[in-house]
């Protein structure tokens, strides 16, 4: 029971801190750094992660993704390769919408 109250908190301290609609590609990649790092530290669970990227995916785009649909060179050059490689994964599956 002590577990999940701490894992709770670690939620809600983790949604507070990132932002769901950043404005620039940098940002995005921040954004993008902190909730991997939360993932790996098991702040947050694979369900919530996934919710996350695909929200960045879905409604930021145009950021996240290059002209021929790979990831936005800036973005990979923030947040590393580990990191760009557990993206690909969480975005597996992922089909981008053309309106």
């Amino acid at each position: 029971m002590e577990d999940r109250k701490w894992y709770k908190k670690s939620v809600e301290k983790y949604e507070n801190s990132i932002i769901k609609n950043p404005t620039t590609i940098k940002l995005l990649a921040e954004q993008i750094k902190l909730a991997s790092d939360a993932y790996i530290s098991k702040q947050i669970n694979e369900k919530t992660f996934r919710d996350t990227i695909y929200h960045f995916a879905k409604y930021h785009g145009s950021k996240l993704f290059y002209i021929n649909g790979s990831i936005n060179p800036t973005v990979i050059n923030r947040i590393g390769k580990k990191r760009l490689e557990l993206i690909k994964v969480m975005l597996d599956g992922f089909q981008t919408s053309l309106f």
